[in-house]
């Protein structure tokens, strides 16, 4: 029955992809065995689905499965039958494969120049058993791609040509997360963006989660410490 179940389930995924005209529409299994990060490639795909979880443990898109341009991730038990759509997807990036592996090492922030003008960046190749999730264990700007939380992958990037513009340094302030206290640390002018220019603390400091900004001052907490520049406006 649960097998019968199964299988009508992704035949109906299958035939609603193939009648809105996606290509490619194929289905794969994959298992985190004891609690262990798996990746199983599937070539290149645009979209991945869960239509059967086969697991005690909770697959839960991002945390413990996700999907990048080559296959489809698990981790912490997770395992189930994933539909995903195929056909000739790859991220697009620039001649040369522009690529740069970064690593968060002791779940500490990292971060990696790329030594060119970024305008666009995605995973190539997760090595981490931790998740690397945009925006929340990983990011970009026009300099490089950072990493936290033990995030560990090879990213494929798309940049301009020239070097990648130097952090403007005029505008700084210091501010520090004394015992793991929120500190608001006033810059004196309103703030346009902030991003960390050195950190100081052995805590990571992850923006929206231990430091973020607010029209006139940056916030800490959790122990992060660390120097920020800012653009005023």
């Amino acid at each position: 029955m649960v097998m019968s179940q199964r299988c009508l389930a992704l035949a109906g995924f299958l035939l609603a992809l193939s009648v809105s005209g996606s290509v490619g529409a194929q289905s794969i299994y994959c298992e985190s065995r004891d609690y262990r990060r798996a990746y199983c490639p599937t070539g290149p795909i645009t979209s991945a689905q869960i239509i059967s979880q086969t697991s005690n443990a909770a697959c839960i898109q991002g945390r413990t499965w996700g999907y990048d341009g080559s296959g489809i991730w698990v981790n912490q038990g997770c395992a189930g039958d994933f539909a995903y759509q195929g056909g000739g997807f790859r991220p697009p990036g620039p001649p040369g494969n522009n690529s740069v592996a970064c690593e968060s090492r002791d779940y500490q922030q990292n971060y990696c120049a790329t030594g060119v003008r970024v305008t666009r960046a995605w995973v190539a190749q997760q090595q981490s058993q931790s998740p690397c999730i945009q925006g929340r264990t990983w990011g970009y700007d026009a300099r490089g791609i950072w990493v936290s939380q033990g995030c560990s992958a090879v990213f494929g990037f798309q940049g301009t040509a020239g070097p990648a513009p130097p952090p403007p340094m005029g505008n700084s302030v210091a501010c520090e997360s004394r015992n793991y206290q929120q500190s608001w640390c006033n810059t004196g002018q309103r703030i346009g963006r902030v991003w960390v220019a050195e950190q100081r603390s052995s805590a990571p400091c992850i923006q929206g989660q231990t430091w973020g900004y607010q029209d006139r001052a940056v916030w800490v907490n959790g122990g992060c410490s660390a120097i920020f520049a800012y653009e005023s406006r």
